[in-house]
This record gives C-alpha cells, sequence and structure tokens, in this order.
C-alpha cells in the first residue's frame, strides 16, 4: 500500500515538469518550440492572423508568439532592412544578435529596446514561408531567462533542402515578375517589423480588460 502512494505522489510531482517540457509545433509540422511555464502563460485558442501560436502571460505584460508569412522562393530577404523595420515599428534600437544554423536553416534573432517594449525575435525561411519567433514584453521588467528559453528551444523537424537561389544582387533592387517588381527592402524592413504593433496592441488590450475587471 505504502508503495503504490509514493508512486502516485512521484507521478504526480513529476506531471507538472513533463508537462513544460512538452513542445508545440506549427500547424503545417515545420518547427516546434517549447511554450513558455504554464503556471505563468496561457495559450489563445484561435490567435489573430499572422500568428500560428501565440502565449500571454498572466500580468498580461508579456506575449510570446510564432509567426508565419507566405513568401516567394525567389524572394531574397535582407537581414539589416529586417532589424530596421523592426526599429521603426518600436521607435527605439535593435541589436543583432549571433546568426544560428538549426537543421541546416539559417537564424536572424535580434532585440529591440524602446522605452515602453523589448522584443527579440528569431526569423526562419523555408520554402515559400517565413516564420518569426517574438518574445515582448511592455513595461520595464522583460524576463530575461524565459525569453531565452523560448527563442533557443527552437526546433526543426525538416532539414534544409539545396534550392538554387536568384543571382545575387547589388543592392535591394526589384525582383521582376511579381506584381511589376518587389521592393526588396521594404519588404524586408515589413517582415522585420511584422506583428508588433499587433502584439502590443493586443497587450493593451488584455491590460484595459484587466482593468475594467478590477472596477466591476
Amino acid at each position: 500500500m505504502f508503495i503504490r502512494v509514493l508512486s502516485i505522489t512521484v507521478l504526480v510531482l513529476a506531471l507538472p515538469r513533463f508537462a513544460n517540457s512538452q513542445t508545440w509545433s506549427t500547424p503545417d509540422g515545420f518547427l516546434s518550440i517549447t511554450p513558455p511555464d504554464a503556471s505563468e502563460f496561457q495559450p489563445i485558442p484561435t490567435p489573430p492572423p499572422p500568428f500560428v501560436g501565440l502565449w500571454v502571460s498572466n500580468d498580461e505584460t508579456r506575449k510570446f508568439g510564432v509567426m508565419k508569412t507566405q513568401i516567394p522562393l525567389n524572394i531574397k530577404l535582407i537581414q539589416s532592412s529586417a532589424e530596421e523595420g523592426l526599429a521603426k515599428e518600436i521607435g527605439g534600437e535593435v541589436t543583432r544578435l549571433p546568426t544560428k544554423q538549426v537543421s541546416g536553416h539559417e537564424v536572424w534573432t535580434m532585440t529591440g529596446k524602446s522605452a515602453s517594449v523589448e522584443i527579440t525575435q528569431a526569423l526562419i525561411r523555408h520554402e515559400g514561408a517565413g516564420y518569426k519567433l517574438m518574445a515582448l514584453t511592455v513595461g520595464s521588467n522583460p524576463d530575461a531567462a524565459a525569453v531565452t528559453r523560448f527563442i533557443d528551444s527552437l526546433s526543426i523537424a525538416e532539414p534544409s533542402r539545396s534550392i538554387a537561389e536568384p543571382s545575387r544582387q547589388s543592392g535591394p533592387q526589384p525582383v521582376q515578375g511579381l506584381d511589376g517588381g518587389v521592393d526588396l527592402d521594404n519588404l524586408s524592413k515589413r517582415i522585420g517589423g511584422a506583428g508588433v504593433l499587433l502584439g502590443i496592441g493586443l497587450l493593451v488590450y488584455f491590460l484595459t480588460r484587466g482593468e475594467k475587471n478590477r472596477e466591476t
């Protein structure tokens, strides 16, 4: 009897740790991450596009998410422009973090800071899509450890395949044949900043809703 009770106790104590170790995958199964701590974050069942995964902290000041955007294969993004786009969205400065290689895919990482928001994001290209991991904090108390765990938990199920790249260009020139041409510089900026204002807006909404709930 004692052994049976002890076994059940050990199992119950292990469940939270086991749950926290579970991974979440994008609907297409391409990439996986470890969700933030379930005791501190709540998942949003149907996140607004372009998010495919979204978690908001219980105090509603942090939002961790995964986004997916369609990008034609013959479009070559510009890393510095993506960083510039993020800086413009938050009205602050962006620092480039070391580029990683995950399953043969290049991962651009960057951190942006302004007076009211801090965001770390990682960008990955795969075939006709771009993926972004985003960890955003509104206020002055970002959880660096939680952000690092989330971003570094990235894993990719499908190894990179060799794809013929378009000829290298001397600058951000348009690629012909897609609606008359695509401005790579502006496209990269939009992708770098995509979702930031939406993320901030969601957090403002949650904070406002929390205040109203407390008043009632």
